[in-house]
C-alpha cells in the first residue's frame, strides 16, 4: 500500500495559480455558481477552494472522490485534522463542505449530504478588542492636521468608526455614494447587499475638507500649482494614496498601525476594531441591538450579538437602572 500523502496543514497551505486536484472541476463549477448567486468575496472563494482541495487530495489516498465520499469518509478525515487544526478553523472547514455537498444533492450527484446534522467542535468564540471612547478621541487627534495626508488620514479613521464599516466597505467609497444633504452613505456590502449607513457631525466636517482642500492634492501638484488630474479608474474613490490611484487595504492598515503608535494605544489595533468599537459603544449607549444590526449589514442577529461584549459593570448599571427590581 502506497504511503499517505500529508495533509496540507495551516503552515503548508495549498497555493496554487491552477486548481491541479482530482474535483477541481466540479469545486470550480460550485464555487463559480456560488459567487453569481450568493456574492462571494474572493477571499472567501480562496478559503472555500483550499477547504475543499484538502479534503479532494485525502480522499484520494483512498480513491475516492467529493462526490462519492461518504460520512465515514468525513468522520475520519475530521478526527485526522482535529490533531493539529484549531477548533474555529475546523469548524469553517466544515462550513465549507456543509455548502458544497448540500449544492451536491442539489445538482443530483447525491441523495443525501453526508454532512448533513454533523456536529462540529464546540469553542468559545473568542472576541475582537474594543477601544474605549477615549482611546478614539486620543487616536483622531494624533491624525490631525491640515496636510493632505492628514486631512485623509483622519477622515478615513472618523468615516470607519462612525459608521461601522468593513475596511473593504471604507475603501470602496466613491463620492457618489455620499449624500451630505441626509448625512447617509450608500454601501454594497457582503454578498452584493446594499445597506444605508448615517454620518455624524464630525464625519461630515472631515469628509467635506477633506474632498475641498486634501483629495485633488494628496497625489502632488505641477510646478503651476495647480492639482494634477487624477487616473480614470480613481475618479470617483473618496480615498487616494500619493500615486491618485485608490487607496489599498494593506495601505490603511500601515496608516492606522503608525497613528496608533503615535498616540501609544495597544498594538492590537486594527481597522477591524474600529468596526467593533462602533457597535459596541452604540450598544453601551443603549442602542437596540437590531438597529446595530442593521447598521452593520449582518444577515443574523447572531452574528451581531458577537460585537455585544459589555462589560459585567455595565451591565449591572443598567439592570438597577431600568429593572422595575433593581
Amino acid at each position: 500500500m502506497a504511503p499517505r500523502r500529508p495533509l496540507a496543514t495551516s503552515e503548508q497551505t495549498i497555493r496554487s495559480s491552477a486548481p491541479e486536484f482530482p474535483d477541481a472541476r466540479v469545486v470550480e463549477t460550485y464555487l463559480a455558481q456560488l459567487a453569481y448567486e450568493a456574492g462571494l468575496s474572493p477571499a472567501t472563494r480562496v478559503s472555500y477552494r483550499t477547504d475543499l482541495r484538502n479534503l479532494s487530495l485525502w480522499l484520494q489516498q483512498s480513491n475516492k472522490r467529493l462526490v462519492t465520499c461518504e460520512r465515514k469518509d468525513i468522520e475520519r478525515f475530521v478526527h485526522e485534522v482535529g490533531e493539529w487544526l484549531a477548533p474555529a478553523s475546523l469548524s469553517r472547514m466544515l462550513s465549507s463542505f456543509r455548502g458544497f455537498f448540500k449544492w451536491r444533492v442539489q445538482e443530483g450527484y447525491s441523495d443525501k449530504s453526508p454532512v448533513e446534522d454533523f456536529q462540529g467542535p464546540r469553542f468559545a468564540r473568542s472576541l475582537p478588542d474594543c477601544l474605549h471612547v477615549e482611546q478614539v478621541n486620543t487616536l483622531l487627534t494624533a491624525a490631525s492636521g491640515k496636510e493632505p495626508r492628514q486631512l485623509r488620514d483622519l477622515t478615513m479613521i472618523e468615516i470607519a468608526y462612525s459608521c461601522g464599516l468593513r475596511v473593504s466597505e471604507l475603501l470602496k467609497l466613491r463620492e457618489s455614494s455620499i449624500n451630505f444633504r441626509n448625512r447617509t452613505i450608500r454601501l454594497i456590502g457582503k454578498g452584493g447587499k446594499h445597506r444605508i449607513v448615517p454620518f455624524g457631525k464630525c464625519a461630515e466636517r472631515a469628509l467635506r475638507e477633506w474632498l475641498k482642500s486634501g483629495r485633488l492634492r494628496i497625489a502632488g501638484v505641477t510646478k503651476e500649482g495647480k492639482p494634477v488630474s487624477l487616473p480614470k479608474e480613481a475618479e470617483d474613490y473618496i480615498f487616494l494614496n500619493r500615486r491618485g490611484k485608490p487607496m489599498t487595504r494593506d495601505g490603511f492598515t500601515k496608516i492606522l498601525k503608525d497613528y496608533v503608535r503615535k498616540a501609544g494605544l495597544p498594538e492590537f489595533v486594527s481597522p477591524h476594531t474600529l468596526r467593533h468599537s462602533f457597535a459596541t459603544h452604540l450598544l453601551e449607549g443603549g442602542a437596540d441591538l437590531r438597529v446595530v444590526q442593521e447598521l452593520l449589514g449582518h444577515s443574523s442577529i447572531n452574528t451581531t450579538e458577537i460585537y455585544t461584549h459589555l462589560d459585567r459593570e455595565y451591565l449591572t448599571e443598567t439592570v438597577r437602572s431600568f429593572h422595575p427590581r433593581g
